[in-house]
């Protein structure tokens, strides 16, 4: 990711005015501050001389004055600064936050689910403060140390040529320690953020089965792989923090070194000089120096921008005028899908009222077909279309429209019941979550009752049933359910399968179940899928099949089998 990532993303977001406004303020303040220092430096040289030859003609009131007026400029100067580019970071927030939002609504369903441990969240919050914090953090200080670390040099050369050519050499070894450094400490860096997001995983991982780790007595072991990944964090970050001192180190000894020639060389073009401008030079000198102390930080700075915009890149593209006239698809199309594991291709249409099962042995594929139904897995290209486009291309918001995909272990907000059911119908009132409830047999559960993180407080029956009648209440096109009865007893997983197709007329279900649970329904299926399913030799098999219905796709090899009909 190049520099042009944080700029482009700025664009749009940032007043030029305002940023304008920022850097000259900048400029002129640390201009003011430079000033002070080298006038303070002669006047107060100036004074001293004057008092030990006694000379009381010389007037100090003009020099006191200037620089009286230098300190209070660069007090105002720098206080105006800051006013206006905090206000110029606000305006960048907001602007990319709100583009960044409406980016984020755009994600496909495969991003999104690539997402979904809370990185989109960080992307939104830490990385729009890194890109929006570029105009005020980086170009106005940036801006005003050039400007006054170049204005510094002008005034050396014309002081003394050979003065200034000193000056700009030690400047310029500088500028490379100070780049050097800044690409050690990066690299250093990375290696951080790979050990702390290992770290991560392995706390999360760790936090969210630790119960069934204990049970194993395999806790030991992940304290020692979460210590080994400290350790890695700590070394990379103490490494880099070495490679930052160095860096620091080395540019201070640069600085005493300059200050240094400068007074030398002054004081051998004595008495060419007078002992107050040498020194209103060394102290001019060290201000320049100082501004150039900045450089390590303001590189830090600009290369955490570069990186967040490089995160933020996807959230950025611009909308194509085409996806907001495109029409609500109402049918999911699976021309030619490779079934998992298998040559078998599928090819059919989910459009309208039907039930489609999905069966097979566990690690038969059953989710994954599921998965690339809904675009969030990989599918071969042209293979699922959803009102005539590859689905994995198009935006999550509009797939969510037409398919619904409640996963074998759906993710369930800490929050009550009501509050879970609601978040896929704000404005269903108490009644609406209700019979929602009923049809997935959970009518006795309270609407206030608390769910507990990823609904912990509910057994795996009752987490999965109360994915299911939040995916009821959004009434899809197509519902795609993997392995509702899961976790079930006969007489309740009876019940679901039957008030599914009752409560959604007008949808079209895909549902995986295991094989024995097919004879749990009250009604033959429109079509069944097969998967993992050997085949006789006398090439018969087992094949789902939609009575009175005509036209049903048939895709058969020697070691698999699948029949679904066409609606």
């Amino acid at each position: 990711m190049n520099r042009t990532g944080a700029w482009h993303l700025l664009r749009g977001a940032v007043p030029r005015r305002a940023l304008l406004t920022g850097m000259l303020l900048a400029t002129a303040g640390d201009l003011s501050g430079a000033a002070l220092l080298g006038v303070s430096g002669w006047f107060l040289t100036t004074c001293a001389v004057v008092t030990i030859q006694a000379n009381t003609t010389w007037s100090w009131m003009y020099p006191s004055g200037a620089v009286r007026t230098l300190a209070l400029s660069r007090t105002g100067l720098r206080y105006l600064e800051r006013l206006v580019s905090h206000r110029t970071l606000l305006t960048a927030t907001v602007a990319l936050r709100t583009r960044l939002a409406r980016g984020a609504a755009r994600l496909t369903p495969r991003e999104l689910r690539g997402q979904r441990d809370g990185s989109l969240l960080t992307r939104l919050t830490t990385d729009v403060e890194s890109v929006g914090g570029l105009p005020a953090n980086v170009c106005a200080p940036l801006a005003a140390a050039v400007t006054t670390a170049c204005l510094v040099e002008i005034l050396l050369l014309w002081a003394m040529p050979l003065l200034g050519a000193a000056e700009l050499v030690l400047w310029a070894a500088g500028v490379v320690c100070v780049r050097r450094a800044h690409h050690r400490t990066r690299a250093h860096l990375v290696t951080a953020a790979e050990a702390r997001a290992t770290l991560r995983t392995v706390l999360l991982g760790s936090r969210a089965a630790f119960d069934e780790l204990r049970c194993l007595d395999a806790v030991p072991q992940v304290r020692r792989t979460a210590t080994d990944a400290m350790t890695a964090v700590e070394s990379a970050e103490w490494a880099a923090a070495r490679a930052e001192r160095l860096g620091r180190l080395t540019l201070r000894l640069l600085a005493a070194l300059g200050q240094a020639s400068v007074l030398l060389i002054a004081l051998c073009a004595a008495p060419s000089q007078p002992g107050a401008v040498v020194v209103g030079e060394v102290l001019l000198t060290a201000a320049g120096w100082e501004l150039l102390e900045r450089l390590p930080r303001l590189l830090q700075q600009l290369a955490q921008a570069d990186d967040a915009a490089g995160r933020l890149a996807p959230l950025a593209a611009e909308e194509p005028a085409t996806d907001r006239r495109r029409p609500v698809a109402r049918s999911v199309e699976a021309a030619g899908l490779p079934l998992p594991g298998s040559p078998v291709a599928l090819t059919t249409t989910l459009a309208g009222p039907g039930l489609v099962l999905v069966t097979g042995p566990n690690g038969s594929g059953k989710s994954t077909l599921l998965g690339q139904l809904a675009g969030r897995l990989p599918a071969p290209a042209g293979t699922v279309l959803l009102g005539g486009s590859p689905v994995h291309e198009l935006p999550a918001r509009t797939v969510a429209e037409t398919v619904t995909l409640v996963e074998a272990d759906d993710w369930l907000a800490d929050d009550t019941v009501a509050a879970n059911l609601r978040q896929a119908a704000a404005s269903a009132d108490a009644a609406a979550l209700r019979a929602a409830l009923d049809v997935v047999g959970l009518s006795a559960l309270p609407l206030d009752a608390p769910v507990g993180p990823g609904g912990r407080l509910l057994s795996q029956g009752q987490r999965r049933r109360l994915a299911t009648a939040r995916a009821v209440l959004r009434r899809p096109a197509v519902l795609l359910l993997d392995e509702p009865t899961a976790g079930l007893d006969r007489r309740t997983a009876t019940a679901l399968l039957a008030a599914l197709p009752r409560a959604l007329p007008e949808t079209s279900l895909v549902i995986a179940v295991q094989e024995q649970d097919i004879g749990l329904l009250d009604r033959p299926p429109t079509g069944i899928v097969r998967l993992g399913r050997a085949a006789d030799r006398s090439g018969g098999g087992s094949v789902g099949h939609s009575a009175g219905q005509a036209g049903a796709g048939l895709s058969r090899s020697a070691d698999r089998t699948a029949a679904v009909p066409a609606p």
